[in-house]
């Protein structure tokens, strides 16, 4: 009887092991799924879905498996694995059901994704990055998504800043976004983009052009009717209906050279680079610039922030910006003039907050 007693306790403990635990033979690789959190975890995940899940960088593929979630877990800290997170970058953070990783083991690539977010990780910051898995995901409603665009798009509920859908990366076709159903959405585009060179990420919510709506946030309505509802949204129409108002933690310089000499935009001692990698702005050329503003301590930007020194000029001859004060997501604009470098001129400085081509900016 001891030793029945003692094979039972054995397959109990096992039974439960094997719940926290998967395997996946792909590859000849055994993957292993903890649903612990991770200290420091750094990068953070709410969920409120209710759902036992499993996250992947980038794509499923047993390699990029990171963690486990569990259901309804707040502040949940993903592991960091080195060969995973060696680098800043964006990337999409992928999540299946945990029922989903047991039947697939074997062919991971076909689970069925309960939840794609748009993540971002920044290897040399301290900050922490956090992601919501919304109750919303991973229904049997299916909206179709295809982005032609060159940003990846994260879709939002009820607002810009309402609750994370799902998203679609750059120029990707049939990405299909799970949701509950029957329900009513109204779905809001975010257009998302990591600038390397910055290390930041960039935001552009799409507005209404003409018509009652203008300057409003783009939206679209979807009513799913059925438990099994579908639709579809052709993504690439917005370039035709819209204009982008950027959003990021910095400001922007527009600057006009109209010297005889090359000059360089400067804050501090160190020459700054414009936010496709140019250095400098040769006579009869404009550059754009984006300048941080410094986070406040609970991790947000301020709308208003003081920033200085800012330079114009050459080595020898540089000239400081007289005004320090600047908004979140403005345009400045000013001209540098001077036969030569002895003679250096800045003129006046003008504020706008109308939105800039994003492509000049950031080049495809």
């Amino acid at each position: 009887m001891r030793k029945l007693q003692k094979l039972c306790v054995l397959v109990l403990i096992v039974g439960l092991v094997m719940s926290f635990v998967g395997c996946n033979d792909e590859g000849g690789k055994d993957s292993t799924v903890s649903f612990e959190s991770f200290s420091p975890p750094s990068i953070y995940v709410d969920n409120k879905s209710g759902e036992r899940l499993v996250a992947y960088k980038g794509s499923l593929n047993p390699n990029y498996l990171i963690s486990g979630i569990p259901p309804f877990a707040t502040n949940h800290g993903l592991a960091k694995n080195n060969s995973l997170f060696n680098a800043t970058g964006d990337f999409a953070l992928i999540l299946i059901t945990e029922d989903q990783y047991n039947k697939n083991k074997n062919n991971i690539a076909a689970a069925v994704v309960f939840a794609e977010i748009y993540a971002f990780y920044n290897h040399e910051a301290t900050n922490n990055n956090r992601f919501q898995i919304s109750s919303k995901s991973g229904g049997s409603g299916r909206i179709t998504l295809n982005n032609p665009t060159n940003w990846n798009i994260e879709i939002r509920k009820d607002g810009p800043t309402g609750e994370v859908l799902g998203y679609v990366a750059a120029q990707m076709t049939n990405t299909v976004l799970r949701v509950n159903a029957p329900d009513d959405y109204r779905l809001y585009p975010i257009f998302k983009r990591y600038v390397a060179s910055d290390k930041e990420i960039y935001d552009a919510i799409p507005r209404y052009t003409t018509g009652d709506l203008t300057g409003q946030p783009y939206a679209k309505n979807f009513t799913l009717e059925t438990a099994n509802g579908t639709d579809s949204w052709n993504l690439g129409t917005l370039s035709g209906l819209v204009n982008m108002s950027l959003s990021s933690g910095s400001f922007y310089l527009r600057l006009n050279n109209t010297a005889g000499t090359s000059v360089f935009f400067y804050r501090g001692d160190e020459i700054q680079l414009t936010s496709t990698g140019l250095k400098g702005i040769p006579p009869g050329n404009t550059r754009i610039y984006s300048v941080k503003i410094p986070r406040n301590p609970d991790g947000t930007y301020p709308t208003t922030a003081t920033v200085s020194p800012l330079k114009i000029g050459t080595e020898g001859n540089q000239k400081t910006f007289t005004r320090t004060s600047f908004k979140l997501g403005y345009i400045y604009d000013i001209n540098v003039s001077g036969a030569d470098e002895s003679v250096l001129t800045l003129g006046e400085i003008t504020e706008s907050e109308n939105p800039l081509d994003i492509e000049a900016i950031f080049g495809r």
